[in-house]
């Protein structure tokens, strides 16, 4: 792999364990006592309206800036994505190829609006802010550069001017591109450690309830996300101690989630027990147990076969697991 395969296949995992940040940061700030509210203040109209809770105020923007982030990874269309297809016309190349720059600079412009919209707001955290101002700045860079290229691309200009108005610009569009990459990073570094603390911090509350149930669903999330973010590492499972410490992490999740099938049983029982098959737990914990253990299954099938549909499965997995969970566990 090249290095910019494996930022691709980085980004492209964390956009997955990130859905699974927006929910966590939600979950953190529900369970916070809430602030005592200020002086409501009057609208234009005349009416009193009620002060924003700041506590739920931070924790929708940090929600947005996971959604701007998983936007900005998106798989095929991620900021990676589109930045390999750029490098592969090879511009300043002996033979530039026109057949494989795609995207537009308004998609990046339209999460960056997004994203400035809540940080206007502010995630009530310094580092997680500091990185969002960073991906904005970088973002508005690239659609600066890449802005008046677009129609010149588009267009196919280059097959008029034989590339003399691409090769002008391809030292800025690969800084640009470059520099955004190095932002995103940087937003999911602090995303990722957001996500951490507030995952340790919900855990211990469940432990102290007794609700165990949630408690071995959040940490076989927590072992998975550990698990998927190894496969970065593998190089193709060239990389005989990354390999060692995926196949640590799928022994450690197969074990969380065999304690979270006991959990899933002894709900099962005790709704039965008390006549209320009605409200057994919802069909989400089976079906998250049962898309990790799958995961699980096709890391084996990996190391075996080597083939790459099959390493595609374990990602299919361990998002359909984020799926259920992101669904959530409600009646």
């Amino acid at each position: 792999m090249t290095a910019h395969n494996n930022r691709s296949a980085r980004t492209r995992l964390f956009a997955l364990s990130l859905c699974f940040c927006a929910v966590l940061a939600a979950c953190k700030e529900d369970n916070k006592p809430t602030p005592a509210a200020a002086s409501p203040s009057p609208s234009a109209s005349g009416k009193t309206q009620p002060a924003k809770d700041p506590a739920r105020v931070q924790a929708a923007a940090r929600t947005s800036y996971s959604q701007g982030y998983n936007r900005l990874i998106d798989d095929n269309r991620s900021v990676a994505a589109k930045y390999k297809s750029y490098v592969q016309m090879n511009v300043n190349g002996k033979s530039p190829s026109g057949n494989s720059f795609y995207g537009s600079p308004s998609d990046v412009q339209s999460i960056v609006d997004d994203l400035k919209k809540a940080r206007a707001d502010g995630s009530g955290d310094a580092a997680l802010d500091a990185a969002v101002d960073g991906v904005v700045a970088t973002g508005e860079k690239l659609v600066a550069v890449w802005t008046p290229m677009d129609p010149y691309y588009r267009s196919k200009s280059f097959l008029e001017d034989k590339w003399v108005k691409g090769r002008a610009a391809d030292a800025d569009m690969n800084a640009a591109f470059k520099g955004l990459l190095a932002s995103i990073d940087k937003l999911g570094g602090e995303l990722d450690r957001v996500q951490e603390a507030s995952r340790t911090e919900r855990m211990a509350k469940l432990k102290a309830e007794g609700d165990m149930l949630n408690y071995h669903t959040l940490a076989s999330m927590a072992v998975a996300k550990k698990f998927v973010n190894g496969l970065d590492q593998i190089d193709g499972l060239k990389n005989k101690d990354a390999v060692a410490k995926v196949d640590a992490a799928a022994s450690e999740l197969q074990a969380s989630l065999e304690e979270l099938s006991k959990a899933l049983e002894e709900a099962k029982a005790a709704a039965k027990a008390k006549g209320e098959a009605g409200k057994a737990p919802n069909y989400n914990y089976e079906s998250l147990h049962g898309s990790l253990l799958n995961m699980i299954g096709q890391w084996r099938t990996f190391k075996d076969s080597k083939f790459p549909s099959t390493y595609k499965n374990i990602v299919s997995y361990y998002n359909s697991a984020v799926g259920s969970y992101n669904r959530g566990f409600g009646r």
